[in-house]
């Protein structure tokens, strides 16, 4: 007996693969070092206490490494019709981008790991911990048959309307 898998039903307004909410949040995990900025500058705003959680050293290059992921992430909310020519080209190459992403987090994981004279639970068993779920985000991303199919699909451009 056949086996249907029942996230190939699960199509959107535009009638493509819906993005699943498990991908949502590993790109959002992916761009992990903006959500702290973002989280402190809003928290800033009413207690200017919240900037000490940044620390003495924290790494403001993370934020370069992670462009990928945010043009990840915008890529992801403008699949739709009306895209245009630029989101229509990257968008298959968007495992690409996240590819990108963890291999420069595991990058910059080896090299601080490898400046550490003896491991603690913070930051170094955090940051190997974050470059471990980044591997099994890229691995799901590329194993999984239905994730291969979410990324090769793109809407079909609207027909443009008549004019009135």
């Amino acid at each position: 007996m056949a086996h249907i898998d029942d996230r190939m039903l699960d199509v959107n307004q535009h009638g493509v693969l819906r993005i699943p909410a498990g991908v949502w949040l590993a790109f959002l995990f992916m761009a992990r070092h903006w959500i702290v900025v973002l989280v402190v500058t809003v928290s800033a705003r009413r207690n200017q206490e919240a900037v000490r959680l940044y620390g003495t050293d924290f790494n403001w290059w993370l934020l370069l490494l992670e462009l990928p992921a945010l043009l990840l992430l915008w890529l992801c909310t403008r699949r739709r019709p009306e895209a245009g020519r630029f989101v229509r080209w990257l968008w298959p190459h968007a495992r690409q981008l996240a590819m990108a992403t963890a291999m420069l987090h595991i990058g910059y994981v080896a090299w601080y790991l490898w400046q550490s004279s003896y491991w603690l639970p913070w930051p170094e068993l955090y940051l190997a911990s974050c470059a471990l779920i980044d591997l099994a985000i890229i691995h799901a991303l590329y194993t999984s048959e239905h994730l291969k199919q979410v990324f090769s699909e793109f809407p079909e451009p609207q027909p443009d309307k008549p004019a009135t």
